[in-house]
């Protein structure tokens, strides 16, 4: 899979105003006939209002289902605790790379059963394979390990390090994420739940909301879906998921899953579905934590968001039959991935044709009956004061927000209006121009900070 930066996916302007003119085209072809046939746009606004009314209960539900304590102590580390290998991969990431791995280190596990293999590529031009390589010769619990073909995105990163990480669990980690010192003992402890437990899944902590209006409106969308999203899945038995940002597995999950699959864009939601297939599960614990840095850039962070959407649509034209209709998995599991392909694969339908309901709701067209339109109004404003249930119980728990982040949720609109125009241009390079999928990574190179800090375990 090619491997581009944000600067070179942006350099090709054609691309970009291809896709933006059949955008453009489209929804015209949707909208333009409402406005002749009545029964038509009535049927295309409800399909709308129906659509934000569902998804915005389901964003309530979420929340409701994840206040309290949803991560109930696990069991506690045996005397002889299984090993782990933390897999760091780095591409262009100099600058964060010694901070990640300094974080591994100082884990709260046992020291002789604790390992970090730095996958990193040779292509990366920042420096990032002298930080490895230095890291790896002055500390005996490192090694790194050097991809020397063409950058082939996080999936071939990750495959190519593991056949050197020789622990019983593998951690896979991005080099911008820092764990807090008992982030690996609480996952290890969580994956000894049950043989059937071959995922462990932690929350990424956005901590650069200050950095820019692209990262405090990021951050916020980030704590909203770690907070909320994932832990109701993992509380109400659902299809339960984990980001790329940091998973731990069990040795023989990722064997049996054959490593992971470097064709698509979204290797984790991929990953997530074949686990799901097999029958086994992905627990979800936010007190495995560690810390992110969300794109800072509008470049970066399109990139990213892009990539996330058009890697979902992928795995959920792969996944979408074969788990809704597996009658070995749970209702609840079958029902929940019906509902996240179907709203991966829908929404960008639903965002072009969205102009058909403002314009019922502005009275040019068939009315929207005065009930339905209040519940939809009501349940789509509510979904902006959800922020401030996740802040509230990071403030009990004794974990503190940028100040930044209680006005942020005001702006969210103009934030998920960039949100839908990504999902739009995904759909269209997906399955209208049918572009060769492109792995654009989420920074120039690494201008992170971070490279100065050690710690006594480090230097052992």
């Amino acid at each position: 899979m090619e491997v581009r930066t944000p600067s070179e996916a942006r350099s090709d302007v054609s691309v970009a105003a291809g896709t933006a003119a059949v955008a453009a085209l489209l929804c015209g072809a949707l909208v333009v006939p409402a406005l002749l046939i009545p029964a038509y746009a009535g049927l295309l606004a409800a399909s709308v209002l129906a659509a934000s009314t569902g998804i915005a209960f389901r964003m309530i539900l979420s929340t409701l289902l994840s206040v309290g304590d949803p991560a109930p102590e696990p069991p506690s580390l045996p005397a002889d605790p299984p090993t782990v290998s933390v897999v760091v991969t780095a591409y262009n990431e100099a600058d964060a790379l010694e901070g990640t791995v300094a974080s591994c280190l100082r884990q709260s596990y046992p020291t002789d059963r604790l390992e970090v293999v730095v996958g990193y590529e040779a292509a990366s031009d920042d420096g990032t394979a002298d930080v490895a390589e230095r890291i790896a010769a002055r500390n005996r619990r490192v090694a790194a390990v050097r991809r020397e073909v063409s950058p082939g995105g996080k999936a071939a990163a990750v495959n190519h390090a593991l056949p050197r990480a020789e622990g019983d669990v593998i951690a896979s980690v991005d080099a911008g994420q820092r764990f807090e010192p008992t982030a690996v003992r609480r996952a290890v402890r969580r994956l000894l739940e049950g043989d059937d437990v071959w995922c462990v899944k932690g929350r990424c902590f956005g901590t650069n909301a200050a950095a820019s209006l692209v990262a405090l409106h990021a951050t916020v969308e980030r704590h909203l879906i770690e907070r909320t999203e994932f832990v109701a899945r993992d509380v109400a038995g659902g299809f339960t998921l984990f980001t790329g940002g940091q998973a731990f597995f069990r040795r023989e999950a990722l064997s049996a899953l054959g490593g992971f699959d470097e064709t698509v864009l979204l290797e984790d939601l991929d990953a997530a579905s074949r686990i799901h297939a097999r029958g086994k599960r992905i627990r979800v614990d936010p007190t495995v934590v560690s810390a992110e840095r969300n794109p800072e850039t509008l470049a970066a962070w399109w990139s990213q968001r892009k990539r996330w959407v058009r890697g979902g649509m992928q795995v959920a034209r792969r996944h979408l039959r074969r788990l809704s209709d597996d009658p070995n998995l749970s209702p609840i599991v079958r029902l929940d991935a019906l509902y996240t392909f179907c709203v991966v694969l829908t929404l960008p339908i639903l965002l072009l044709a969205s102009p058909v309901a403002t314009l019922s709701a502005l009275g040019v067209g068939p009315p929207f009956p005065g009930a339905a339109l209040s519940t939809a109004a009501a349940a789509v404003s509510s979904t902006f004061a959800l922020p401030y249930a996740v802040f509230l119980q990071d403030e009990l728990a004794g974990r503190a927000h940028d100040p930044r982040e209680y006005v942020a949720p005001l702006t969210l609109p103009a934030y998920l209006a960039l949100q839908a125009a990504v999902v739009v241009a995904a759909f269209v390079d997906e399955f209208v121009r049918r572009r060769p999928a492109v792995y654009v990574t989420s920074s120039e190179a690494s201008s992170r900070g971070g490279a100065g800090e050690r710690s006594d375990e480090d230097r052992e």
